[in-house]
């Protein structure tokens, strides 16, 4: 064992940037497309008509609506209840129905769907170390349908147009530790297609493997200090603390801490952190590393990506054959930035950051894919303006879904326009910025948009895919109250020809309903 850990400490450091894929390699950085700046008139605005409150300070985390019904589905994280909404008049929207899952201790409601047509919803349970589940359940009594046994961790569902198929992205982040080895060890994350009754009862399943990645081209592999923070109960004693004495020396200190290794890399903590945020390595891409995170199905429901968030990439689902065909690498956004927190937001720092997608979906009829590029890792030593890539691509990038290139992203704009409107969060200028969460995907005029939801400016800004090579912020809501709001999920329905946006905000507990109103104001 000690000859391991000694391996472990001589692990040299070198960084590796390879190419974007679909087993067929195109330039890594076609990223650089510059999008206009935000300053070109919009005919759109977004106003806010109504908030609802769930009574709780949090937890208010995925919304989705029936638009046949219109009637949503928001689960809390925090209670394990799901709160069905009536949105047909979105000036008024309101509880219908309050549902509690009764979720054993350990457990937790993840993510919610409505089901397209039929009285029913689907809910994702995470039951941490042991595989998890999905349930269908009835929208009017809450009763339990069907359920169905999983992949570890799952973290979002979504329903096929026709409401034939549930997909879930199970995302295997838990770890454990065993002490007497000193290693670190997760599940695999895998992807669950569920094919349901026309009556919605589950039909067939299959749990899809992602491949060993570590030969293919367009994943970045970077030894320079790249890592997932993850909560893990080092010590054994059932409860993740907030600090810990790692060393044993009495004292609580800013430091790193040697705690042992996974897949032969070294594994750190902070004193000051504790087990809430160990440090996990990502210099390999084997399949313990890949994590689905969200998932977008074409609306024939024949192919279906999915954000491998922490490895920078997107997986390509064949719904026909039921296999993962494919991986697209989605390389790096280059842009200019605000790079530090130091009292002056200057968007004149050039920036390379490594997409990193959180939300995702398809435009026009399927024709292209679109990404949220939140960033979900963090580096020992890397600023924007630094020269290593840095986490985050700070914007909105539009992929063609047949192989996988590039056409254009956002830039700067996301920030730009959050600080145009006074909801820049310039503390968070060395991280990630305002990081664009959640995208839903709607049609105005005859013009694909996509909204997307800004994480930390507490905002949703509306993008317009007129031109998918230069897609362009052309509106921005903001969600009502002082405290932090985080919007997690989103959704988009219609009511009498006019469009609507929903916000699940986890931070405040509510959800804000935002209406698209013409316009022609200008962002300067």
């Amino acid at each position: 064992m000690m000859s391991v850990l000694k391996t472990c400490h001589q692990m040299r450091l070198v960084l590796k940037v390879s190419h974007i894929i679909k087993f067929l390699p195109v330039l890594w950085l076609a990223g650089c497309a510059l999008a206009p700046a935000p300053s070109a008139t919009g005919h759109w605005g977004i106003e806010p008509v109504s908030l609802y409150d769930s009574g709780y300070d949090k937890g208010t985390e995925i919304v989705s609506v029936q638009q046949s019904t219109l009637r949503a589905v928001l689960s809390n994280f925090a209670t394990g209840e799901v709160d069905v909404l009536d949105v047909s008049q979105p000036q008024h929207m309101h509880r219908k129905e309050r549902f509690n899952l009764k979720l054993s201790k350990g457990e937790e409601l993840t993510s919610v769907a409505f089901h397209p047509d039929l009285d029913l919803f689907a809910a994702v349970i995470d039951v941490g170390n042991r595989p998890g589940r999905l349930e269908i359940r009835s929208a009017t009594t809450g009763a339990l349908i069907d359920r169905i046994v999983v992949g570890f961790g799952p973290d979002a569902v979504v329903f096929s147009e026709d409401g034939n198929l549930a997909m879930i992205a199970n995302e295997g982040e838990d770890f454990l530790f065993e002490p007497s080895s000193k290693q670190f060890f997760t599940p695999e994350g895998s992807i669950s297609m569920v094919r349901l009754s026309q009556s919605g009862h589950i039909v067939s399943h299959k749990n899809l493997e992602l491949a060993n990645a570590i030969n293919y081209e367009g994943f970045v592999i970077s030894r320079e200090g790249r890592f997932m923070e993850r909560e893990i109960d080092w010590n054994g004693d059932g409860i993740i603390s907030k600090s810990m004495d790692f060393d044993g020396n009495g004292k609580i200190e800013k430091k790193k801490i040697y705690l042992g290794c996974f897949e032969g890399q070294d594994v750190f903590g902070t004193e000051t952190k504790g087990e809430q945020k160990i440090l996990i390595p990502i210099k390999t891409h084997s399949p313990a590393l890949l994590e689905p995170e969200y998932i977008a199905i074409s609306p024939d429901a024949k192919k279906a990506y999915v954000t491998l968030q922490e490895d920078d990439a997107v997986a390509v689902v064949d719904l026909v054959s039921e296999q993962v065909i494919g991986y697209y690498g989605l390389g790096a956004s280059q842009h200019k930035t605000d790079a530090r927190y130091d009292g002056w937001v200057k968007f004149d720092q050039s920036m390379t950051g490594l997409r990193e997608p959180d939300g995702i979906t398809t435009v026009a009829n399927g024709r292209y894919f679109v990404t949220a590029d939140e960033g979900d890792t963090d580096s020992d030593n890397a600023l924007p303006a630094d020269n290593q890539p840095t986490s985050g691509g700070r914007s909105v990038s539009v992929f063609d879904a047949a192989t996988g290139t590039l056409l254009g992203d956002t830039g700067s704009q996301l920030d730009e326009v959050a600080f145009a409107n006074k909801v820049y969060p310039e503390r968070r200028s060395g991280k990630k910025g305002s990081e664009p969460e959640m995208l839903v995907p709607l049609e105005l005029d005859g013009i694909p948009y996509v909204a997307v939801g800004m994480e930390r400016a507490g905002s949703v800004e509306l993008i317009s895919l007129a031109d998918p090579f230069h897609p362009k912020v052309v509106a921005l809501g903001k969600i009502g109250g002082d405290e932090d709001k985080s919007p997690e999920g989103m959704a988009h329905f219609v009511v009498n020809g006019e469009h609507y946006l929903l916000t699940a905000n986890e931070m405040s507990g509510t959800v804000e309903c935002f209406k698209i109103v013409r316009q022609g104001s200008e962002y300067q």
